[in-house]
């Protein structure tokens, strides 16, 4: 942890996907915290405030840039048990993965936080004591799981056919308090780690005590790009930094992008999103490798990128069918399949890009018996169930500068919408001049499996041209169904002031603490 605590505020902007998350980021910038401190406050308050999409028991990946303008990122993937049956069970807890938030967490914190971890983890543990009603989206898939979480013996989380009314989570408070005393080892080790294991193994789960006590937060790959004249950093292999970075290159080497989208550039982003989709080294929606499988450095090779752009280019330039008439709209969702992300900055350009899951909504659906908590689902388990294997996520934790400035830190939500997502709200504030909050607002368009994606306020003609392409097109309204990804960011405007935005298809918000001597 840094030893230097100014005696003036820091000041600083978070943005987060749940308000009561958002308000411990901003009380730690309050107290005289750094962008860490208000980072891992709001990660630990997620916890608590948005249980679909995070849990103590996660995963995260981070990327951190010192005010000295260096790089680093953190692994914090969660793992496959290291001992398994030959066949997996069918038990509620028989996918649990080992958690690496806490231990993530803590490495953040211990390298460039200024609070004491107390401090920071205090705002969570008192939101999980006094409780919390539910926002408006979150209340939403809430009860469309409610059942399920009921049947599956979710704790706390389970109150019949509908959400709790007013949600508390005393032991999970109590976690969070002992975190701040003692770092992750108040979870990996002692005796709560044997309970821990215990309330796992008793739904089904493969979990040991020498697993969570051996699982660490590892040094990430530092994954650089570029867009116009901005260098975009994310996390590499441990996330999808190297499909993000492709994406943003080939956009990069074809036209700038107008004042609003077109339906040229809505055909142009499917397009580059399909392909590096197609590029991938893994089949979408596993690690499963394709037969003569690119490799990760290909994706982000100069000479290939160039290849690529010319091939779309030209694709592209054939005239397609005449468009159908008459709109579509998506069905009702069926995946939800997420994370979140939060974003923090402050005044001496510490800044943080922080993205967290536990797989589907609530995860398995399930708590341990001990605690009552959420453990992550792993994927790889499904796939590829390699004992002691991490896990790797779609997860794209990404800032932006130029020059020597922060521009943005950003990420978001969505699974395979994310990088879609994110390298959209960094063509508005690039290339079209928008501010953080018309960036993220603004219609875009995405992929999820085969079906390309648009807002649909996105124009009428861009939806005829879309679909002229692409007969399976689904038209999206706005909100947490069907959505295009959920993003959240935080920068410097034109005039080097805070600003930020969190998506409004989910319930997230952003708060500017201005510095004060």
């Amino acid at each position: 942890m840094s030893n230097s605590l100014e005696t003036a505020m820091t000041g600083g902007v978070v943005a987060t996907g749940a308000p009561a998350a958002t308000n411990a980021g901003a009380e730690i910038f309050r107290l005289g915290g750094n962008a860490v401190d208000a980072a891992v406050a709001a990660a630990l308050a997620i916890c608590v405030a948005d249980p679909a999409n995070a849990s103590l028991l996660g995963r995260c990946h981070i990327v951190v840039r010192t005010p000295e303008g260096q790089f680093e990122a953190i692994d914090g993937a969660s793992a496959i048990p290291s001992i398994l049956p030959e066949t997996i069970g069918t038990g509620p807890l028989a996918w649990a993965a080992i958690p690496c938030l806490p231990q993530a967490l803590e490495k953040l914190h211990a390298k460039h936080g200024r609070l004491s971890l107390s401090v920071v983890a205090s705002p969570a543990a008192q939101l999980a004591d006094e409780g919390l009603i539910a926002p408006e989206h979150l209340s939403a898939v809430w009860a469309l799981r409610a059942e399920a979480l009921a049947e599956g013996g979710a704790g706390p989380y389970a109150n019949g056919v509908r959400p709790p009314e007013h949600f508390r989570h005393p032991q999970l408070s109590r976690l969070l308090r002992a975190f701040g005393v003692h770092g992750a080892a108040a979870i990996t080790t002692g005796q709560v780690a044997e309970l821990l294991v215990g309330g796992i193994r008793a739904r089904g789960g493969y979990w040991a005590t020498e697993d969570l006590e051996g699982h660490a937060a590892l040094e990430g790959e530092v994954l650089h790009g570029r867009f116009r004249d901005c260098e975009v950093t994310t996390i590499g292999r441990q996330g999808w930094g190297h499909t993000f970075i492709e994406m943003l290159a080939i956009l990069d080497r074809m036209p700038r992008f107008g004042e609003k989208l077109t339906a040229e550039e809505a055909c142009r982003l499917v397009a580059v999103i399909e392909a590096c989709f197609e590029d991938r080294p893994q089949r979408l929606g596993s690690l499963e490798p394709k037969v003569n499988g690119l490799t990760f450095e290909t994706l982000v090779d100069p000479e290939f990128l160039s290849l690529r752009a010319a091939m779309l280019a030209n694709q592209l330039a054939e005239v397609p069918p005449a468009a159908s008439s008459g709109e579509q709209s998506a069905a009702r969702a069926t995946e939800d399949q997420d994370t979140t992300h939060l974003s923090t900055l402050d005044n001496n350009g510490l800044t943080v890009a922080l993205t967290m899951s536990i797989g589907p909504h609530f995860g398995l659906r399930a708590t341990d018996t001990a605690f009552g908590l959420l453990p992550a689902k792993s994927y790889r388990m499904s796939c590829d169930p390699v004992p002691g294997a991490r896990d790797v996520t779609e997860m794209t934790p990404v800032i932006v500068t130029r020059g020597n400035r922060v521009l943005m830190s950003l990420g978001g939500a969505g699974s395979e919408r994310i990088p879609g997502a994110v390298a959209q709200a960094i063509v508005n504030v690039v290339d079209r001049g928008y501010s953080l909050d018309q960036a993220v607002r603004a219609p875009r368009v995405n992929v999820t499996g085969t079906h390309p994606r648009v807002h649909c306020d996105a124009g009428t003609d861009v939806i005829a041209a879309l679909r002229a392409r692409w007969p399976n097109l689904q038209v999206c309204r706005r909100g947490h169904e069907n959505h295009l990804g959920l993003v959240q960011a935080v920068g410097l405007d034109s005039h080097e002031a805070f600003e930020g935005v969190a998506d409004d298809s989910w319930d997230g918000t952003c708060v500017v603490v201005p510095s004060t001597d």
